[in-house]
């Protein structure tokens, strides 16, 4: 009899395709073989530092590692100080993951998958109580926090999301992810969801807009592609031709209505926009042209309460503390108003970070940029801005009609890029080194 409080690794049939890697298609079968086969060949240690950048070998990585019965850590970057820190902080872990990155070794790192194994007689069943990831937040507001994930939670987390996602899938949908996969946004959707939903997942991580419609076309009919607003922006931009894309699906920062028109418009498809964060998973969606309010998933509950929304779900180990102010509208919808941390007040005038961002990403000829606090001054905003055809006063003019004189950014300075992480976030300290640098430079009389 099985344990009752138990869960196989995966409820998909043996026959049915779960990803694409440079072999072709690849079974459900095939899949469990090569993932138990790697199982056996882990060094006996408690964390893995899942480095693969192919998918696929990721999603045998992390599911080797949870039936070897071991935790994965996912950093929030793959940056050397990062990982040598995370090996600090668990001592007893191992890389997994490609040669190229073998200089970050931790202890021993398992570079491949080895020979294909045979379909196992048996699917895995793992306890729902298993530690099997360790999540950091992206430290976009401060120093990333570890979010422990427990196979019961994760299992019970993707069928939700399958639901909120893809609902019926009467023929299975062929994915390609431009998210790093050690992201909750990217985990959920590229690695758990083929575990459990009629979907499909490249291996292919393709960053520039070519590469990301060859990879694309590459896949049968019908295709999704999984991203964020950062990457979708920089590919409507490039004006690159995609082949018959059926949906889009964004998340990790706010998706304006703007661009998910023109996405729609564009590449003739159905934009589809996530909400959660790192404690929690998804939460909700929208259709982001149309429609302005969120829908509430129905795995989880949300309860006013004095520090902010608690959100409480049946699979979740304990209540979570919503990071962002939204406003409950009735019939499981709410409005998004911002972060937490993004809430400001200048002067006796309240706003949010977040809208300011909006209103500076929406001046023509910006490319990129982001107001802030530039230190410990809260009546100082400052800003960072990509805009090789604008100057600095024609930004500050265009923000002036749009937002009160209190939160206009003094001083606004022009850079070549932000150091934005693989979701297209940015941490907090990477955008006050980049200040600190760009204002010595000013200062010098010279420019970046």
């Amino acid at each position: 009899m099985k344990n009752q409080l138990s869960f196989p690794l995966t409820n998909r049939k043996p026959g049915e395709i779960i990803a694409f890697d440079s072999r072709g298609a690849r079974r459900v079968d095939q899949f469990l073989g090569e993932a138990v086969n790697l199982s056996k060949q882990l060094p006996a240690r408690r964390y893995a530092i899942n480095l693969f950048t192919d998918r696929y070998q990721y999603l045998l990585g992390f599911t080797a590692a949870i039936i070897a019965g071991q935790c994965t850590l996912m950093p929030p970057n793959r940056l050397k100080a990062t990982l040598e820190l995370l090996g600090e902080m668990f001592p007893d872990s191992y890389t997994l993951g490609d040669n190229t990155l073998a200089d970050c070794e931790i202890s021993r790192n398992v570079s491949r998958s080895g020979p294909p194994g045979e379909f196992p007689p048996d699917i895995p069943e793992i306890s729902a109580e298993q530690l099997c990831a360790i999540a950091f937040t992206s430290g976009s507001t401060g120093t990333p926090t570890p979010n422990h994930k427990y196979w019961g939670t994760l299992r019970t987390g993707t069928l939700g999301n399958s639901e909120l996602l893809f609902g019926e899938l009467p023929r299975r949908l062929n994915m390609l992810a431009t998210v790093p996969p050690q992201h909750m946004w990217g985990l959920e959707t590229s690695i758990l969801a083929p575990l459990f939903a009629n979907t499909a997942i490249s291996h292919l991580a393709p960053f520039y807009p070519q590469d990301i419609a060859d990879a694309l076309e590459s896949l049968p009919d019908p295709r999704a592609l999984i991203s964020s607003p950062v990457h979708l922006d920089v590919l409507l931009r490039s004006g690159v031709r995609l082949g018959k894309l059926d949906w889009i699906f964004s998340a990790t920062a706010p998706l304006s209505e703007d661009l998910a028109r023109k996405l729609e418009a564009q590449y003739y498809t159905h934009v589809l926009e996530l909400f959660g964060c790192t404690e929690s998973g998804i939460l909700a969606s929208r259709q982001t042209a149309t429609e302005s309010l969120w829908r509430q998933s129905a795995s989880f509950e949300f309860i006013p309460g004095r520090e902010g929304i608690l959100i409480r779900g049946a699979h979740l180990p304990g209540e979570v503390i919503l990071p962002d102010v939204i406003e409950l509208v009735g019939d499981h919808r709410f409005r998004w108003l911002g972060r937490h941390q993004d809430m400001i007040n200048i002067a006796g005038k309240r706003g949010s970070l977040a809208e300011l961002n909006h209103r500076l990403a929406a001046i023509p000829g910006v490319v990129d940029g982001i107001i802030f606090f530039p230190g410990n001054n809260p009546d100082r905003l400052a800003a960072l801005v990509v805009a090789p055809k604008l100057k600095p006063a024609g930004i500050l003019e265009a923000l002036r009609s749009q937002i009160e004189p209190v939160f206009l950014p003094r001083p606004v300075y022009l850079v070549s890029g932000l150091p934005r992480q693989e979701t297209g976030k940015l941490s907090r300290k990477a955008v006050l080194e980049l200040f600190e640098k760009t204002s010595t430079m000013h200062k010098s009389g010279k420019r970046l």
